[in-house]
């Protein structure tokens, strides 16, 4: 499975100690040259991206009604790369690029769906403390959200 990174799930994985579970989830994951800077910026273990995180370089398409001109960088790149390599997945966790993204065909999931496989697939014992942890890192989660990831995870 061909799966394409925006920084958000990174990012948000980092913060609570749960990076790891991409590449045990899906091996590899591709990244435009806009997320791998974004990552490199940030301390922690993102400054140096490891190895099963796979850097694009790559140029993009001309905004459209389609491609609005207000998604950032990583944002437009992780949905060009999607694209370009006719990836299965791709995640990303901003509303709007999300938006484009489903309105161009591609399936998306976000740090809570990631969470949601990882229980799936035994990874981890639990989300409850993870969607926890998450919340109390900053990430912003609803509680409609929340509950549903819980009902779901049958928590």
């Amino acid at each position: 499975m061909i799966v394409v990174g925006d920084a958000s799930v990174f990012i948000a994985l980092e913060r609570i100690g749960e990076l790891p579970l991409l590449a045990a989830l899906f091996g590899e994951v591709h990244v435009p040259d806009a997320v791998w800077q974004e990552l490199c910026a940030r301390p922690g273990p993102t400054s140096s991206p490891p190895a099963w995180i796979i850097r694009h370089t790559l140029s993009l398409p001309h905004p459209t009604a389609d491609w609005p001109e207000s998604l950032d960088a990583g944002e437009s790149e992780a949905i060009h790369l999607t694209r370009l390599l006719a990836a299965e997945l791709l995640l990303i966790d901003e509303n709007a690029g999300r938006t484009v993204a489903r309105r161009l065909g591609l399936t998306v999931t976000g740090v809570v769906g990631v969470l949601l496989e990882a229980r799936r697939r035994d990874k981890v014992p639990e989300i409850r403390k993870l969607l926890d942890r998450l919340r109390l890192s900053g990430f912003w989660l609803s509680d409609l959200v929340y509950q549903e990831a819980l009902k779901r995870a049958r928590e």
